[in-house]
């Protein structure tokens, strides 16, 4: 397993941290492979996040590293004593307890609970994906020159 270097922050740049055994990792993915920006995705079944990262990540969310996991999967028991260290120690070593992705651009930081959030976070356009039928028609011309509209 390859280390990480130092979690470098940019405005241009998407970083996905997720784990390729999670099902929202899989598809928050999945929604940014298209995106031209840059995209930098963290699998931690892969490559390993250090401890000091996991321990700025939890900062930049305003919680604890053990917010960070999914305390149903954890099968020690009991995790009421635990402190950093514990929860370090069972997220490099069990990649499936990471609760959600995590998304960083620039300075913003933000768990992602379902796959589509992830392009929220980013500001990415979709496609006209906000768009709601009940209160907009949808746009059936061409919008732009060049299109090739079956008549």
């Amino acid at each position: 397993m390859k280390e990480m270097g130092v979690l470098a922050r940019d405005d241009r740049e998407f970083i996905l941290i997720y784990s390729h055994n999670s099902r929202v990792g899989k598809h928050a993915l999945a929604y940014l492979q298209g995106v031209k920006d840059k995209l930098n995705a963290i699998d931690i079944s892969k490559t390993k996040v250090s401890d000091t990262q996991w321990t700025e990540i939890a900062k930049a969310l305003n919680c604890t590293v053990g917010d960070l996991i999914d305390k149903r999967l954890v099968k020690d028991g009991d995790t009421s004593n635990y402190g950093t260290n514990d929860w370090l120690k069972i997220l490099q070593n069990n990649d499936e307890v990471l609760s959600h992705p995590i998304a960083i651009k620039g300075t913003k930081t933000k768990q992602i609970a379902n796959g589509p959030d992830v392009l929220k976070f980013f500001d990415v356009d979709s496609a006209g994906i906000e768009k709601t039928f009940h209160t907009e028609d949808p746009t059936i011309e061409k919008t732009t020159n060049g299109e090739g509209f079956v008549k």
